[in-house]
């Protein structure tokens, strides 16, 4: 069990009230119990149970990039194998391994892109793509992961578009504001901005537009890569 435990803690997004606000630091208490960080992977593994196994009683499910604690417990039920976690110093429960990642641990960065692929909800894969970013820097599999960014983020503008023009319009109706003034302050962005993916409008094409900092990053970092020339491409259209 301890070669699966982190040996620190690496910042990533947090989920409370804010899921997207990088932690500032790790709490008092989990060096007093020498408890290590994993980070939640799979959000349809990750129920928080009294006991382990799936008939165990709900305490919460866990979103996307929540940090917790594994304490050391660790049951096997009914093939699966469920370790006692810490979410806050308060608040523990048992939880199936297999919805956490953690850097140290091989195969995981393998893992988490299989979920990137599978996922479907563009802001949701936005998500984990950060998630990515944050806890695997050093994975020979960010280039796929950067470009899965900027490719996820560009199809999402259309739909934010879509999504804020009508409201938009009533507001510009009331005269408060022109329309470009409440595209560039649309709340729908908001949770993107948090992400660190940002839109920008273009009032020419009426159009949101992804900035291209995944792209350019892929382009800087990794340009040998293979991924780096259709970054190049896209940042081309720019």
């Amino acid at each position: 069990m301890a070669g699966w435990l982190l040996a620190g803690v690496v910042p990533v997004l947090s989920q409370e009230d804010d899921p997207e606000t990088l932690p500032e630091k790790s709490p008092n208490w989990t060096e007093r119990t020498g408890a290590r960080a994993a980070f939640v992977a799979d959000a349809g593994l990750a129920a928080l149970r009294v006991t382990p196994g799936p008939g165990g009683d709900l305490k919460q499910r866990l979103r996307v990039g929540r940090r917790v604690y594994v304490l050391g417990g660790r049951r096997v039920v009914e093939d699966r194998v469920y370790v006692f976690v810490a979410v806050t110093r308060r608040t523990r429960g048992w939880m199936d391994r297999r919805a956490l990642v953690r850097p140290a641990q091989p195969g995981d960065d393998a893992r988490l892109l299989a979920l990137i692929r599978a996922e479907t909800g563009g802001y949701e894969r936005l998500r984990l793509c950060r998630l990515f970013e944050n806890l695997f820097r050093r994975s020979p599999q960010l280039p796929t992961v950067l470009l899965l960014l900027g490719e996820t983020a560009e199809a999402e503008a259309p739909l934010i578009y879509r999504r804020a023009e009508r409201r938009v319009s009533q507001r510009a109706a009331a005269g408060n504001a022109d329309v470009r003034a409440y595209f560039d302050d649309e709340p729908a962005l908001d949770r993107y901005n948090r992400l660190g993916v940002k839109f920008r409008y273009d009032a020419v094409r009426k159009a949101y537009r992804y900035d291209g900092a995944a792209y350019r990053r892929l382009v800087q970092q990794y340009p040998r890569a293979p991924e780096a020339e259709i970054a190049r491409q896209r940042l081309a259209g720019f």
